[in-house]
């Protein structure tokens, strides 16, 4: 009885072994997504990542978070994330300890890709009487959640027109939110930088409530001279409706970042799946557009993570 009982034992314990190293019940790798507040940009391409990402990594578990452009770097060094979008403006701030990261730089980010430039677009509310930056003051001027990078933009841009948020009456609406707050004058001013043509944005425009206008050319010699994580951009003559000539701004990159440590292997295959799944990432967003291999470092003003070098060098865009 004894002896059945111990090979009993036996038979349980090698039973247990092999269910613990079965695939079926292999650990999955967590992979969360820092983006937007829902409806924005960064939040529908942090989602479409996921999707991608679910569907060709089966050992990794892609999930989608909202954040916002500073809490991405935050979260990122605290490892509460693996991947954050971030626009580049943001990015030098968060390198440099400066701006909304107030002296204290954060080290640890990391690289992977370049996703899209962002034009800025100044959208105004056409009764509000502004028709430069230089109207802002003493209007209502929506500069987006805390933490995302609408603040961080409008407080850059504002300050070469010497333009304090202290100057400001701050609105602060979410991204479902801005159009009609727009439209009704709730809100007379937003500075978005995001793709173009934008469909809510042309909606608006079509409300004949709401406009867009430029940056003086001399100003944007300014910014993008002291500020290089901005470039001269225009939104393209016929872009929206009414708008026959080129309108001339600035824009920051939305990019992909993950921090140090994380690991290699992980990094470079995630790196590798969006560049080989490009069509997908088009045929579901029109943010992905511009999404390709020579455009991936643009904006780049921090190291590249390994994973992604690994890539890179692997196809010949770096040595």
């Amino acid at each position: 009885m004894k002896s059945k009982l111990v090979v009993r034992l036996f038979l349980f314990t090698m039973l247990f072994i092999l269910l613990l190293s079965s695939p079926l019940l292999a650990k999955e790798i967590f992979i969360r997504t820092g983006t937007s507040s829902v409806g924005g940009g960064f939040y529908q391409i942090g989602n479409t990542i996921t999707q991608l990402g679910n569907r060709v990594l089966k050992d990794y578990n892609f999930t989608a978070v909202t954040g916002g452009s500073v809490k991405n770097c935050y979260n990122l060094d605290k490892k509460e994330i693996e991947l954050g979008i971030v626009q580049s403006a943001t990015l030098q701030d968060a390198w440099t300890g400066k701006g909304s990261f107030d002296g204290e730089s954060i080290k640890s980010l990391r690289w992977i890709t370049a996703i899209y430039p962002m034009p800025f677009h100044i959208l105004v509310n056409l009764k509000s009487g502004i028709s430069s930056i230089d109207d802002f003051k003493g209007k209502r001027v929506d500069i987006g959640p805390v933490g995302g990078g609408i603040e961080v933009n409008t407080k850059k841009l504002l300050a070469f027109y010497n333009i304090s948020f202290d100057d400001l009456n701050i609105q602060r609406f979410g991204r479902s939110e801005v159009s009609e707050a727009l439209k009704t004058g709730r809100s007379e001013a937003h500075i978005w930088a995001t793709n173009a043509p934008n469909a809510m944005i042309s909606d608006m425009i079509h409300s004949k409530k709401v406009g867009l206008i430029g940056i003086e050319p001399e100003k944007i010699d300014e910014i993008v001279k002291e500020l290089p994580a901005f470039a001269k951009v225009v939104i393209p003559a016929g872009t929206y409706e009414g708008y026959s000539n080129n309108i001339p701004v600035i824009a920051p990159v939305g990019s992909l970042l993950t921090y140090a440590d994380m690991d290699e292997e992980t990094i470079y295959k995630i790196t590798k799946t969006l560049f080989e799944n490009v069509e997908f990432l088009k045929d579901r967003l029109n943010y992905f557009n511009s999404f390709k291999i020579e455009n991936s470092l643009n904006g780049r003003t921090i190291p590249l993570h390994p994973g992604a070098e690994k890539y890179y060098k692997e196809i010949g865009l770096i040595k």
